[in-house]
């Protein structure tokens, strides 16, 4: 059966622009009736990166395959995904690697040969 065959980012990739931190929320509730409600809650897990759509690939059998992120870290970094690689095999293979601020491919975010066959 053919079919489009997302990867998507290596390991490396995904622990830098996908991590995680735990935080507390506090905040008030407003009830339909105007009351108000304080809560906290603790060890809540948010995302450490703000990801925003750029674009999308369009697949050979699917419309849309997945959506291309760009990541901005609380560094200031700025991480954007590129398709890196789309061998065939029953379909197109979608292995997505990052670039940086400047459009320079990430070394450690490029998959290998030897892991995209």
């Amino acid at each position: 059966m053919r079919t489009d065959q997302y990867y998507g980012l290596n390991a490396w990739a995904k622990k830098l622009v996908l991590a995680t931190q735990v935080v507390s929320e506090i905040g008030v509730r407003k009830f339909a009736d105007d009351t108000i409600e304080a809560f906290i809650r603790n060890e809540v897990v948010i995302p450490v990166a703000t990801v925003t759509r750029i674009g999308q690939i369009e697949g050979a059998f699917d419309p849309i395959v997945a959506d291309l992120k760009r990541y901005e870290l609380p560094s200031g970094e700025i991480f954007d995904e590129y398709v890196q690689a789309q061998p065939w095999n029953s379909g197109p293979c979608y292995y997505i690697a990052l670039k940086d601020s400047s459009g320079s491919p990430v070394s450690e975010s490029l998959w290998t040969l030897e892991e995209m066959t």
